[in-house]
């Protein structure tokens, strides 16, 4: 089966320009990374969560024992406008999903729309990861990440 993808849209209080770096240079402070990271799944917190700014560019937790696991690969980076990035946040590099991030300016300030896809390559456990995400999103992008930009 076709899992369609997980698709989350936000307005946040300030422009393209501060929406994505608060999106990709201040991860660790919005991310929650007591739940929502590999480290969580091990029971304790991650330290930190990190994004190389460039195409190509690594996304990294670090967790509490310094340990590193690699979630993906920036696959487009348009700062102020779009972020695009290889997925597989406690996976193989092989099984990875595609997250793409857009900032629109609205009147209201900027229109954020956070897409998941590419799910068929999960094969079986394409739905079920599909409904993980598509709930977890609401607490890291819908309150982590926009709460982040509320605060300035």
């Amino acid at each position: 089966m076709m899992a369609d993808p997980v698709v989350k849209t936000i307005v946040v209080p300030c422009s393209p320009a501060t929406a994505f770096a608060i999106f990709t240079r201040d991860m660790t402070q919005w991310w929650p990374m007591a739940t929502n990271t590999v480290s969580a799944m091990s029971g304790t917190a991650a330290r930190s969560l990190t994004l190389e700014p460039k195409v190509g560019g690594a996304l990294v937790e670090v967790a509490g024992d310094g340990t590193q696991h690699h979630w993906g690969n920036v696959t487009d980076w348009r700062p102020g406008s779009r972020l695009a990035l290889s997925w597989h946040a406690g996976g193989s590099a092989a099984a990875a999903t595609q997250v793409e991030v857009a900032f629109i300016d609205s009147e209201a300030g900027t229109k954020v729309t956070l897409t998941h896809s590419g799910w068929q390559v999960l094969g079986e456990q394409a739905d079920g990861a599909r409904d993980g995400y598509n709930s977890g999103w609401v607490k890291v992008f819908e309150e982590g990440y926009a709460g982040a930009c509320r605060s300035g």
